[in-house]
């Protein structure tokens, strides 16, 4: 072999092994951000939200999925370390494994383990059920990597402070995190350690899944939380209004609690004649033989959607027995709604991005009008902002002006208590909401 020969090899070896070591190795300090997110106990929400908890897991995303909408994980993700990975997962948090995983044996179509066509579903996470005092459950819809999603609502509408102390309930739900990716689902389980408010379905976490995470939704709150008045599904990129909700329910006075008692309430900003996407550039795509027809029904977009028990349980029933569609809100809430005779009621007030601006630079007041959503692709900091503004008005019942958007440079500041009371009846009467 001659000089240049040999000269060739020596740099195609070391070619391959730059490309083996990028592709492979793992980040040196991923083991070490992972353990500083959750060391220590009784962490605040405030230590999830230093530099080193917004580090998850990295890695790629496994594509071997994406063609496969239906498939459930049948792999058990575990919150305790593998042998080969002991330093992974502080022992301060090795919580109880989640439920094991459903057999396959095919269930019963009415047994708690059938979701559609998933004869086999069961919950990676689960919470206990809902005590007698709520009265609405504010179910969350996320993404298995929207960390700081769910974060921003944890310190902002969804804070355990102000939450604890009204009807309200807040969880968030998720999919499975795919093959490959063990460490995200011990990160998820060190976050619902620490917060307790994740439900985990098994099947994957993917765009094409919403359909099952949105029946899941209804499942949950039809066997766990039937009693309550409400149920609120929300998208995590929406900033929800939880003092307008809890006005609304605390003041037989306003015609929005009539509305909210009306036991077929469906409520949301209905879209109606919605041209179905044909065209291979849309991520929106539907083939003929998905859906046939060239509108859809009227139906809630699905970032926010207010329901009432009875719709909860009709709209459930019908999806379960129904054929997969993987466009969820046009399913459940146009289709399905069509066929059980549940009618749309259509919300009134909504925050575009144009009137956040607005009420941010102190253009507007926080309730004329009053709003429970903001569209979708709300930004973090103006979700702190709107909710300082909100706790705001709390504390000061008797203000008499506009908030002032310098609330929107002091929004990270939660020093002054909230105080709402937990008896809705009092509250109506100390926070000023009447």
């Amino acid at each position: 072999m001659d000089k240049r020969s040999l000269c060739l090899l020596v740099i195609c070896i070391n070619v391959c092994l730059v490309i083996w070591l990028v592709s492979v190795q793992q980040p040196p300090m991923l083991e070490a951000e992972m353990s500083a997110d959750f060391s220590g106990t009784g962490g605040s929400i405030s230590s999830i939200s230093s530099s080193t908890t917004t580090q998850p897991p990295t890695g790629r995303r496994s594509r071997g999925n994406l063609s496969k909408p239906n498939q459930i994980i049948h792999h058990q993700p575990s919150r305790t370390p593998s042998n080969n990975d002991s330093s992974l997962v502080s022992n301060t948090y090795l919580a109880t494994p989640p439920p094991p995983m459903a057999s396959q044996t095919p269930a019963p179509p009415g047994s708690s383990m059938h979701l559609m066509d998933l004869p086999n579903f069961a919950y990676l996470m689960d919470q206990p059920a809902c005590d007698k005092d709520v009265r609405v459950l504010i179910l969350v819809h996320s993404a298995v990597r929207n960390i700081d999603k769910r974060r921003i609502i944890r310190e902002t509408w969804a804070d355990r402070s102000y939450i604890d102390r009204t009807p309200l309930r807040v969880i968030f739900l998720v999919g499975g995190v795919g093959e490959n990716a063990e460490r995200w689902q011990q990160f998820l389980g060190r976050e619902n350690h620490q917060h307790g408010d994740l439900i985990q379905g098994n099947f994957n976490d993917a765009y094409r899944n919403m359909t099952y995470k949105h029946v899941m939704a209804l499942k949950w709150f039809n066997e766990k939380c039937a009693h309550a008045q409400l149920l609120v599904k929300v998208d995590d990129d929406v900033f929800m209004n939880t003092p307008q909700l809890v006005k609304y329910l605390a003041t037989p006075s306003l015609p929005e609690h009539s509305m909210l008692l009306d036991p077929d309430l469906l409520l949301c900003r209905s879209v109606n004649r919605s041209r179905v996407k044909r065209t291979y550039r849309s991520k929106w795509r539907v083939t003929y033989k998905e859906y046939p027809n060239r509108f859809y029904p009227e139906y809630c977009p699905g970032m926010a959607i207010v329901y009432a028990p009875d719709v909860v349980h009709r709209l459930y029933e019908a999806a379960q027995k129904s054929k997969y569609f993987w466009v969820d809100d046009v399913l459940i809430t146009g289709i399905l709604a069509e066929e059980t005779g549940t009618k749309i009621t259509k919300l009134k007030y909504y925050l575009e991005q144009k009137d956040v601006r607005r009420l941010l630079s102190g253009g507007a007041d926080l309730e004329e009008p009053p709003f429970l959503f903001t569209n979708h692709a709300i930004l973090p900091d103006e979700s702190m902002a709107i909710w300082q503004m909100a706790l705001d008005r709390i504390q000061r019942p008797l203000l008499t002006h506009p908030a002032s958007s310098s609330a929107s440079a002091s929004y990270a500041s939660k020093s002054a208590p909230i105080v709402p009371s937990g008896n809705i009846s009092e509250a109506q009467e100390s926070t000023g909401l009447s």
